[in-house]
């Protein structure tokens, strides 16, 4: 899931502006069993960002993009990941 506050460093040129030709990125996280926030891959990202732009209340199927992970969905109301086969909340089970 995203965390709220990661910094994000960002270059800047000599009047203290970031470039204009600058992307900018969202990164989304998953807490795992350990306590550390590990990156969904670009993809994934991507795939979330897309399905919250069409409806910030639905889920998202992970298993659209990646087939690893495929049996999560993220429901984007409590912002809570889920794996469908066990009803498992929370972090993403390590194999």
């Amino acid at each position: 899931m995203a965390r709220p506050g990661s910094g994000l460093l960002v270059p800047m040129n000599r009047v203290g502006y970031p470039p204009q030709n600058l992307a900018r990125v969202v990164v989304w996280e998953w807490l795992n069993e350990n306590g550390r926030w590990r990156p969904y891959s670009a993809a994934v990202c991507h795939h979330i960002e897309n399905v919250l732009k069409g409806d910030a209340r639905g889920s998202v199927v992970l298993g659209q993009v990646d087939a690893q992970l495929s049996p999560y969905i993220i429901d984007l109301q409590s912002m809570h990941q889920f794996r469908q086969d066990t009803g498992f909340f929370g972090s993403r089970e390590q194999n």
